[in-house]
């Protein structure tokens, strides 16, 4: 088969298609299991070369796709055409590094979490199950997004957004939070760096309530007691 290159559009990450943009004009269709290995996930914009073959429907698709950087693109071999100038301008994108200010952040929520849930359990606010059940819930969250990594540089059909989300919430948070520290998964991606936000208030909020606010004779605090009879 004749090898053609073109400009990734449309691409849906979490559905693991798109649709490539030919030389000749009209797009086609490629699936996340038709293009090669590498490091990084594609992106919109990127270079593809591959061959045109028949797709599952029947319908012609891209099939042995090999990425190629954006800064190629000057010399691809692809005729000009809509959004081949933009790609052309830009250099080889790349995830950026954390920096200090997300380093911290993760860390320090991570540290203070731990912090209040001891001081919960040496106050008598919670039992020690409940301690450990942040230890086996934090295991099970790095767990799963060791996984999600390693499915995301395989390139292989990963889990939904919510499974790491709910882990997080059910006690994962330590975990979850280190886990993208340590491994820089999931760092940058907006939607779901807000949600983890969102999670990790709900668990510093709560155990901070439970250890100075709510805890005063016949209050909120009383309540927590019979829940979690110490």
């Amino acid at each position: 088969m004749t090898r053609e290159k073109g400009i990734l559009e449309d691409w849906h990450d979490a559905r693991g298609f798109g649709f490539i943009r030919r030389p000749t004009g009209g797009k086609l269709y490629v699936h996340m299991k038709s293009i090669g290995k590498s490091t990084e996930r594609p992106k919109a914009g990127d270079i593809l070369s591959y061959e045109v073959g028949t797709g599952a429907n029947g319908r012609p698709a891209a099939v042995n796709v090999t990425p190629i950087l954006p800064l190629q693109s000057k010399t691809a071999g692809i005729a000009p055409g809509k959004g081949t100038e933009r790609v052309a301008a830009q250099p080889a994108r790349r995830e950026p590094q954390p920096g200090m200010r997300h380093i911290s952040m993760r860390t320090a929520a991570a540290a203070t979490i731990i912090v209040l849930l001891g001081n919960d359990i040496m106050l008598g606010r919670f039992p020690v199950w409940i301690g450990l059940l942040y230890v086996i819930g934090g295991i099970a969250s790095w767990l799963f997004y060791e996984a999600d990594k390693r499915a995301a540089e395989r390139r292989e059909w990963r889990a939904p957004e919510r499974r790491l989300h709910l882990a997080d919430l059910s006690f994962g948070i330590v975990g979850g939070l280190l886990a993208q520290h340590v491994l820089r998964h999931k760092t940058y991606k907006p939607g779901f760096v807000m949600v983890t936000a969102l999670i990790t208030a709900l668990h510093v909020l709560t155990l901070g309530l439970i250890m100075v606010a709510v805890y005063v004779p016949g209050g909120v605090g009383d309540f927590f007691r019979n829940i979690f009879p110490g």
